[in-house]
């Protein structure tokens, strides 16, 4: 269970720390916030240099299956590369879109659910236990994006 919920803050920091590179450097283009609002099939790939690291990020929106909007997100620098895979539905994507046409300078602050994964030893059974939380400030399509990001009902990170 320890090692669970080390892993759990460990990823959710890096995502967090990517994300919040993402939030000042990479700013979520008119094509893609106008393709996201419908969940229409779309790819792009942006880079920065962060203190003297390259990062790239690649989004891509696979369009609706099975009720949802399937979403990829690829994050890399030198040797480090992670893939986010997500699904929302209308409710969530209605959110974010909201989110990301917002105009708003202000910054805002919010609470993100940190969660630990946990293994019913005797079903196999896999669930999600909030574990902690950390506070994320910065847009409004930085915020709404990050609690999605970083929840695994939603998103799901592998290492590649």
């Amino acid at each position: 269970m320890k090692k669970n919920l080390l892993i759990s803050v460990l990823v959710t920091f890096i995502i967090t720390g990517l994300c919040a590179y993402a939030a000042d450097y990479t700013r979520y283009s008119s094509k893609f916030i106008k393709n996201f609002r419908d969940c229409d099939s779309y790819q792009e790939t942006t880079t920065s240099n962060f203190e003297g690291q390259n990062f790239s990020t690649t989004r891509k929106i696979n369009g609706w299956r099975n009720g949802y909007c399937k979403y990829q997100e690829t994050y890399s620098s030198g040797a480090e590369k992670y893939q986010l895979d997500c699904k929302f539905a209308d409710m969530q994507v209605e959110e974010l879109y909201d989110a990301m046409k917002s105009r708003s300078k202000k910054i805002e602050r919010a609470s993100v659910d940190v969660f630990s994964k946990v293994t019913d030893p005797k079903t196999g059974q896999v669930k999600y236990v909030k574990s902690d939380s950390t506070i994320v400030k910065g847009s409004k399509g930085y915020v709404a994006w990050t609690k999605y990001l970083n929840n695994p009902y939603f998103c799901e990170m592998k290492k590649l």
